[in-house]
């Protein structure tokens, strides 16, 4: 008993941070791909706008969900900071697929694709301006210091 170790050894890429990323990242791809409910023009009014009150009921109720559970992630730490931050940021790619399908309405059908290249590219140029701002901040304070 004295020479047992009940630790399991660390293999490489067995990190369970990689594993719950990449399972968020199908729930983000499983939401958007998800087929948005078709509107027939030959139903009744009442039935499409039910559809799409409870499209948008679903879409409340997941991203308060998920703003929740972030908020417990950070309030109630029970993982080091890195697993942590990789927890939140893996909320907040599912929750920006949530707020593209039951909000936008932006899946990835070919009828959509239009709309979803237009949200991609203005993120990148969102991404290249903050990354660009930042490299000018982090170079003036290192000139500074």
């Amino acid at each position: 008993m004295s020479g047992s170790n009940d630790a399991k050894p660390d293999r490489p890429g067995s990190s369970p941070v990689l594993y719950w990323l990449a399972l968020l990242a199908a729930v983000v791809l499983a939401i958007l791909w998800r087929p948005s409910p078709a509107i027939d023009p030959i139903a009744k009014p009442t039935e499409s706008k039910r559809d799409e009150i409870r499209s948008y009921a679903i879409g409340y109720g997941l991203a308060l969900a998920l703003t929740g559970a972030a908020f417990a992630t950070v309030r109630w730490p029970s993982f080091d900071a890195e697993t942590s931050l990789a927890i939140v940021l893996g909320l907040a790619l599912v929750q920006m697929g949530v707020h593209f399908r039951f909000f936008l309405h932006i899946s990835l059908r070919k009828s959509a694709r239009a709309d979803l290249q237009l949200i991609l590219f203005s993120t990148l140029i969102v991404i290249l301006m903050v990354s660009g701002t930042l490299v000018v901040l982090f170079n003036l304070r290192e000139r500074m210091m």
